[in-house]
């Protein structure tokens, strides 16, 4: 065994003598290597391959290259990757020679296509109907005039008017339970212990009073026309400001239990979007918008901060995202949109023009539709430039990517049309909208 050992043995050294080369003495010149070595520096010139061979490598090179049929999706998931680059990069182009004023940023942001200034105005604003005073309100005062409404309301109905301020002023949902439900526990103290002077008080400086109800605008105006009265009382060695519930209403536990009634079935005061109907002669840029502001639900800072973000936004679209990803940003994207202006073109030419909510529904648009037409019974069907009908009117504008703002075609149903025809023997296809209607025909 150990000679068969040693025998191997051999042999490998003599494999790693013969790959070292021929042998030489310590003493002979080193002319053999110099000539290799410019052997080496001019190598012979390659043959180029005949026109057979250079057919079967691109052959190769090509069954190479091939996908195979499992990685279709992996390569169509890449394919969208490199387009949805392709769109962030134009995009973030677009940005950088938007400007640096806030009016450039908003137009740089918003997609191409909805900001074309050389486009005509589509819209001046979004418009609201206060349910209060049934007025028209620009979006941009609307707040205001809510809260002048209220005030005035507070001379004539105290409780409702302060109960409506607590809840329409107050957007945080968590801290607006939390003040109510600190309110009614005051209430519902001073209702179980008749009597007790202690439950009538509440101390102003309090730090859950102030956390809780003071912060939260509307409140004190509410406690006031409960009957609770502002006065300052001794407290430990000073004094401070207390609400203290006045003797009429503490004998008054009824009108106690309504006022907390009003609080907790109170809701905020909800204006109505405007639909700002307008009605255009036939134009070539029905299909082209420039909205205002409003039609984003982004501030100026929000937008300059989704600019500097966007080299971010194009280094996660380089990776593949799940489908829960992508719902997510999809979701993101359709909160991106706060309204959607809609033309409707006729087949005569003529465009109605309506504002509705981002959220509203396909139904929606059909009511407002149906309201301007002289047959208003007879069924019709909206469809976008592609042709895609809109059939699912539970479907939102957001969800069917018609926001912020999109062109539908108008048709009457071909169904019912053959059947009035056939009944009647003709049919009248040619008439739409309403007189009243045609009145507010203007250029666009």
């Amino acid at each position: 065994m150990k000679k068969l050992e040693q025998f191997f043995e051999k042999k490998r050294v003599e494999a790693k003598f013969k790959k070292a080369g021929p042998g030489k003495k310590l003493n002979e010149e080193n002319k053999t290597s110099t000539e290799n070595a410019s052997q080496r520096a001019t190598p012979a010139a390659r043959q180029q391959p005949a026109q057979s061979a250079q057919m079967a490598g691109q052959a190769a090179l090509a069954r190479m290259d091939a996908p195979k049929t499992g990685d279709k999706k992996m390569v169509a998931a890449k394919a969208q990757m490199i387009r949805d680059m392709e769109k962030d990069e134009q995009l973030r182009s677009n940005q950088a020679s938007g400007g640096s004023s806030s009016g450039a940023s908003a137009q740089a942001a918003a997609p191409v296509g909805y900001c074309d200034n050389s486009a005509p105005i589509s819209v001046t604003g979004v418009f609201f109907k206060c349910s209060l005073s049934e007025r028209l309100v620009p979006k941009s005062q609307l707040n205001e005039h809510i809260r002048e409404c209220l005030m005035v309301q507070l001379a004539t109905d105290a409780l409702q008017a302060s109960a409506s301020m607590v809840h329409s002023f107050n957007k945080d949902k968590d801290k607006l339970q939390v003040g109510i439900d600190t309110i009614c526990k005051y209430i519902d103290n001073v209702c179980n212990n008749p009597g007790e002077e202690k439950y009538t008080k509440i101390r102003i400086g309090n730090k859950a009073f102030q956390d809780r109800v003071v912060a939260l605008e509307g409140t004190e105006e509410f406690l006031q026309s409960v009957g609770f009265q502002r006065k300052i009382l001794p407290h430990q060695d000073g004094e401070e400001d207390f609400f203290v519930l006045c003797e009429e209403m503490c004998a008054d536990l009824d009108k106690l239990r309504i006022s907390k009634d009003i609080l907790t079935s109170s809701e905020p005061v909800k204006p109505i979007l405007d639909r700002d109907l307008r009605v255009f002669k036939p134009s070539p840029h029905g299909a082209r918008f420039q909205l205002p502001e409003e039609f984003y639900n982004l501030t100026s800072e929000e937008i300059k901060r989704e600019q500097q973000l966007r080299a971010e936004t194009v280094d996660r679209n380089a990776e593949l995202r799940t489908k829960a990803m992508r719902e997510n940003e999809e979701q993101k994207r359709m909160r991106r949109y706060r309204y959607c202006l809609l033309r409707i073109r006729f087949p005569d030419g003529v465009l109605l023009q309506g504002t509705f909510h981002a959220r509203d529904k396909v139904s929606s648009v059909m009511e407002f539709v149906r309201n301007q037409l002289v047959n208003d019974w007879q069924p019709f069907v909206l469809s976008e430039a592609g042709g895609h009908k809109l059939t699912e009117e539970n479907s939102t504008l957001a969800e069917l990517k018609l926001t912020p703002a999109a062109m539908l075609n108008f048709a009457w149903d071909a169904t019912i049309m053959a059947e009035i025809a056939a009944s009647q023997g003709s049919v009248q296809e040619t008439e739409y909208l309403k007189p009243e209607v045609l009145l507010l025909l203007q250029s666009l």
